[in-house]
């Protein structure tokens, strides 16, 4: 507590206190003695008599000692008084004045205008010719002074914007040389405040998917931020609508349609928000940013009086229906049936299912095959007199011709499963008899007919792979209800290709030149043996007859790749870094010790898919598409002449697309290429395989 009255004692605060005691107290104390010397002077009865009475009564030794006495207390009191005065005046004058308003540096969320200025509070009387002002970014406006009572020196500064801030900006005002009114001591002072943010929609009222709006509705659209000199709030309805637009403190828009908004419309509505300045003396607003959408909604009005169901609907219709509309509320009998019409000059009795719905029953059958409208004019008005908004109007038509109305599969359907259900959906009930005797497929699977309301299936045994079939319906069929149908009617399906697929394992192979043996022990191990590679390749045998001469050359010696494996396994023989490989014929015989097989060479395609759909994987010796393709001869050293193919592959054929007579694809392993499974194009498989005169060794 001692500390906290030091700390007082010691402030300007005090000081300013003091300064108002000692010259409060110079002129109550000097008020008082000057009072008292004139009620002094009234009451002396010296005033009534002479001088010499006086002197006799009072000795004037006496009178001259008071007198002295008065003065001197007199003076003492004033000068401590003017003294005091004085010296708190001086040290408040003098020494270094400090902000005291704002009470922070930083200020944030803080708006300006020309009725908030900005201010800032001295602690004490500051030098105004010696200050220097700015404030960044630039604001146009003026820098004025005033004071908060201590005499007439200034100690405050206000800063009246030209116009109003951006949004969202911080601003910073610097103030330099700030001197006392006595003395030369300066300090530099900077501060900053923040303006208020752009709004953004705290509340729409009534809420987001609001129903039965009343046609003068006001909307209400409240922002967290007052924005009137910041911003420009725009509001976009959907349907287009002319709107009455107020706001009010500086908050909340109220926002209605000056037309009214109209029944039974669902509005959706768009809130932009535009930055702006504003020039607080000729009022005049300017765009300061692009536009935004900060907000949507929606409401539905009141339901106008109006159709909420009807019928007949469609077509099929038959002649003796009755016509009917249900409203939405209660309606005026008189006017809505006054209201209510049906084309082509049909005539009929009107009546009511309670106050909503009205029955129109034809004096006569209608006419089939018929179009007919049915309306409802904007004469007719609900219970309450309100009319309808829009005139209303259905329209449907009669049963007529028997027709198709479906096919399935679809007319040019593809990739049909073989155990599709055909059938044709007509559209209105028929003779069946009539039907099926009209209905005729091509080519004919057999089977037979079955009916489900007016669909008509064919119960077959099963379709053929990629086969194009045709579906015709023939004219003249029966109606029960209608008329005889009187065209023809067709449609086109193509079933799926034939696709087998055998589970053959991909391994990859060990060696750069053992494809063959990669290929075998794929093979076997789908059929259920499991072999390694390099024993087939101990099982298939070597050649190990060294290459001499140059490659190309007819006359070159090599070994056999119709008894063994040719050149290292590895690709290294004779100084020539490739090798080759073994042909069918022992490939096939190491394969023998495991399972049967058969070697096959000038073979076709449709052996190959004929084996696959038997189960029985296919090895092909083809070009590897890797590298350059090209016939090469040489010979062994028993002088045989031997045809090579730079580039050769070994593969398992495991499945294929299409028909077995037909294949359009097949898919191979080819762990030699990391592909376990690669799909080519007839030609392409053709094209590769006819290197080696259509080679292959079928696995059983």
């Amino acid at each position: 507590m001692i500390e906290n009255i030091m700390n007082f004692i010691s402030s300007i605060q005090f000081i300013k206190i003091m300064f108002w005691v000692f010259l409060a107290g110079f002129f109550i104390y000097n008020g008082l003695m000057i009072f008292r010397y004139f009620m002094n002077r009234k009451n002396d009865p010296m005033t009534k008599k002479s001088i010499a009475l006086k002197l006799g009564k009072w000795p004037i030794v006496s009178k001259i000692l008071g007198l002295v006495t008065s003065l001197i207390g007199i003076i003492i009191i004033n000068f401590f008084l003017v003294s005091g005065t004085l010296a708190t005046a001086g040290v408040i004058y003098s020494t270094q004045p400090k902000v005291i308003m704002p009470n922070s540096p930083s200020l944030e969320a803080t708006e300006v205008s020309m009725e908030k200025p900005f201010k800032i509070i001295f602690d004490r009387p500051i030098n105004i010719n010696t200050l220097e002002k700015n404030i960044s970014p630039d604001l146009a406006g003026e820098w004025k002074f005033a004071n908060t009572g201590f005499l007439f020196a200034k100690d405050t500064i206000i800063f009246i914007p030209e116009k109003s801030t951006l949004a969202g900006e911080r601003y910073t005002i610097t103030l330099k040389n700030i001197q006392p009114i006595i003395g030369s001591k300066s300090e530099d002072y900077l501060l900053s405040f923040a303006t208020p943010p752009l709004p953004n929609i705290k509340l729409i009222n009534p809420a987001t998917g609001t129903e039965g709006i009343l046609p003068n509705q006001e909307i209400y659209i409240e922002t967290d931020t007052t924005h009137e000199s910041i911003a420009r709030l725009d509001f976009k309805f959907i349907p287009e609508t002319s709107l009455n637009t107020k706001i009010e403190n500086g908050t909340k828009y109220v926002v209605s349609a000056k037309d009214g908004f109209k029944k039974s419309t669902t509005y959706n509505f768009e809130i932009f928000r535009t930055p702006i300045t504003k020039n607080f003396k000729t009022g005049e607003v300017s765009d300061a940013g692009e536009t935004e959408l900060i907000a949507q909604s929606n409401f539905r009005t009141l339901e106008a009086p109006g159709v909420a169901d009807y019928g007949p609907k469609g077509s099929g219709i038959m002649p003796e229906t009755s016509i009917w509309v249900e409203f939405r509320q209660d309606m005026d009998k008189t006017s809505t049936e006054s209201a209510f019409s049906v084309s082509n000059g049909v005539t009929g009795t009107k009546s009511w299912e309670g106050n909503r719905k009205l029955i129109f029953k034809p004096n006569n059958l209608l006419t089939k095959n018929t179009s007919y409208i049915v309306s409802v004019s904007k004469d007719a008005k609900a219970g309450d007199g309100s009319p309808f908004e829009d005139n209303f109007s259905f329209t449907f038509v009669t049963i007529g011709h028997v027709a198709v109305s479906s096919f399935y599969p679809g007319n040019n359907a593809s990739g049909v499963s073989l155990s599709t259900k055909i059938s044709v959906t007509f559209n209105q009930a028929i003779d069946h008899a009539s039907a099926e005797s009209k209905f005729s497929i091509s080519p004919n699977p057999g089977g037979s007919f079955s009916w489900s309301g007016n669909t008509l299936s064919l119960n077959h045994g099963g379709l053929g792979y990629v086969t194009k079939y045709t579906i015709n319906v023939g004219s003249d069929i029966k109606t029960i209800y209608g008329l005889d149908s009187v065209q023809n009617f067709s449609s086109t399906f193509t079933t799926q290709q034939q696709s087998i697929m055998l589970n053959v394992p991909s391994y990859h192979q060990a060696h750069m030149y053992s494809c063959m043996a990669s290929a075998a022990r794929s093979a076997l191990a789908y059929k259920g043996a499991y072999v390694s590679e390099d024993h087939l390749l101990s099982l298939i045998g070597y050649d190990n007859t060294p290459f001499s001469g140059t490659w190309g050359d007819p006359n070159a010696i090599w070994g056999n790749p119709y008894s063994g494996v040719v050149g290292n396994i590895d690709g290294r023989s004779g100084g020539v870094n490739w090798g080759y490989g073994a042909y069918w014929g022992p490939t096939a015989s190491a394969i023998g010790n495991y399972r049967s097989n058969e070697v096959k060479t000038g073979w076709n395609v449709a052996g190959i898919a004929s084996e696959i759909a038997a189960g029985n994987p296919v090895i092909v010796w083809w070009v590897n598409g890797v590298w350059p393709a090209y016939e090469v001869f040489w010979k062994t050293t028993s002088g045989t002449s031997i045809r090579g193919v730079n580039s050769m592959h070994v593969q398992v054929v495991k499945g294929f697309t299409g028909t077995v007579d037909n294949p359009t694809s097949f898919t191979v392993t080819d762990s030699g290429y990391g592909y376990p499974s690669r799909t080519f194009d007839i030609n392409t498989f053709k094209a590769k395989w006819s290197w080696f005169g259509n080679s292959a060794v079928i696995v059983r």
